[in-house]
């Protein structure tokens, strides 16, 4: 599949305004006014099995908010393994999005921003899950790549590694811009929630057989609690 990385989002002041404005994006060359910047072409040979991508398809509609306008993407996908938002021109070309100065991106009903992830200090792109008035509970996805296996007797591995696609949860409390990693389990659950109000919660829970391990029923949970602690 080829490429096409787009360095970056060059618009001119002149397009600022207080509101939001929508453009439908495609393709865009050196000789319009807005542009998303150069582009370079190259060819990906596969190495692993799996796909990095959050959707299995491109039929995804979005929205990139840069400095207040929102440009729109109809084919669009989150890059895990690499952390970028990619969208589809055409069967054999991918518009790489370059983070810089994005303020958000909305694929489909799913909010992302970009955090500062404590593990490595650097910014990356978490799904905005849900808020309360005490914390906000996001997810991050990424990738890990599983080994292939090796036949015994010839000591060489069959196929390609495994892409795996995997997914961790954070919060982020009160006016701390620090996150934090959870576990999805009841402990750490009940953990967010005001002690005034944990055995109503706990009553809900049990009511909708909902579990503390999966983030539906989790997203579920937080937000009976929204409704019961505002």
């Amino acid at each position: 599949m080829k490429t096409f990385i787009y360095s970056g989002f060059l618009l001119f002041s002149s397009f600022l305004s207080s509101q939001v404005q929508v453009y439908s994006y495609g393709f865009v060359d050196s000789s319009q006014s807005m542009s998303m910047g150069d582009y370079v072409v190259g060819e990906n040979k596969k190495t692993t099995e799996g796909s990095p991508y959050l959707y299995e398809t491109w039929d995804n509609e979005s929205k990139v908010y840069f400095e207040e306008k929102a440009y729109i993407f109809k084919a669009c996908n989150y890059n895990a393994h690499v952390g970028q938002f990619e969208a589809k021109l055409s069967k054999d070309s991918v518009f790489v999005i370059n983070p810089s100065g994005v303020d958000k991106v909305v694929l489909g009903n799913r909010v992302f921003k970009q955090y500062l992830d404590p593990d490595n200090n650097k910014k990356a792109y978490f799904e905005e899950i849900l808020k309360s008035k005490d914390f906000l509970l996001l997810r991050k996805y990424y990738t890990r790549i599983k080994k292939a296996k090796v036949n015994p007797l010839t000591k060489t591995p069959e196929g390609l590694p495994i892409l795996e696609l995997e997914e961790q949860c954070y919060v982020l409390k009160g006016e701390s811009t620090q996150l934090e990693k959870i576990s999805l389990k009841k402990s750490t659950i009940l953990e967010l929630i005001d002690e005034k109000v944990v055995k109503e919660v706990q009553s809900y829970v049990k009511k909708n057989k909902l579990k503390y391990g999966n983030i539906e029923d989790v997203t579920r949970i937080l937000e009976y609690y929204n409704t019961i602690a505002s």
